[in-house]
């Protein structure tokens, strides 16, 4: 696996990858992979362990990537509290999202680069997804449909954005202050919100990122879909 370029410990790369975990070991090999094969070479991924009690972070470790920074929390405080501990870790000019048991595709993150590059005003850029199942086959594909290049005013009716998916300009998150701490399931559509009001928000139609969905999947299961519900009404109102 290719793990060349990149910043370095006194060098900030242009690119901070978040993720947060916890107890992933049935996934975070895959998706820790999936960076580290990314085209793009200036990155660096800080994880954030969320009170791991299986085998998450020894799995990470033997990756022996140095670009992969480990940031262990010692319990589960929630992931929006994990989250935006990460952002306060993160050390690029722009954050790429990536949950511990999604993936990306090869060239994700140069075409994120390129499109913040030819939009200086847009506070962050969203793509497509596959939707895969356990095994990783491909269930659906989702393009992200807009005939505007900015698609932050389909989020007054719906969040047709996936977590993952996203890049977003570092400072312009924390100017906002990060995750809505509020929120414990919708803290990513809060904070599209927000960043809304910040500046564009565009969209590359083509799948990009690999979203898995099992019957443990949060929104897959009863108390999951009434939590995010829940989370939806108060961002609506």
């Amino acid at each position: 696996m290719s793990d060349s370029g990149g910043g370095s410990a006194g060098v900030a790369p242009r690119v901070s990858v978040l993720m947060t975990c916890h107890d992933a070991a049935a996934t975070i090999e895959e998706s820790v992979r999936s960076v580290i094969a990314q085209t793009y070479g200036d990155w660096e991924l800080v994880l954030v362990d969320n009170g791991s009690a299986d085998e998450t972070i020894s799995i990470v470790e033997r990756l022996g990537s140095p670009r992969v920074v480990v940031h262990r929390l010692g319990r589960d405080m929630g992931r929006t509290a994990a989250l935006n501990e990460g952002l306060g870790h993160c050390r690029g000019g722009s954050v790429a999202l990536l949950d511990a048991d999604d993936g990306r595709e090869p060239t994700r993150l140069a075409r994120q680069v390129e499109v913040l590059d030819a939009h200086p005003g847009a506070s962050l850029v969203a793509t497509g997804y596959h939707d895969i199942d356990a095994t990783g086959t491909v269930t659906r594909t989702v393009m992200l449909e807009g005939k505007e290049p900015s698609i932050g005013r389909r989020l007054a009716f719906n969040c047709p954005i996936v977590h993952s998916s996203v890049m977003g300009r570092l400072d312009a998150i924390r100017s906002v202050g990060g995750y809505p701490r509020a929120y414990d399931y919708a803290q990513d559509y809060a904070l599209w919100l927000a960043l809304a009001r910040r500046g564009p928000i565009i969209g590359i139609a083509e799948p990009l990122v690999r979203i898995r969905r099992t019957a443990t999947t949060l929104t897959n299961r009863p108390a999951g879909r009434r939590a995010v519900a829940w989370d939806g009404l108060r961002l609506y109102a």
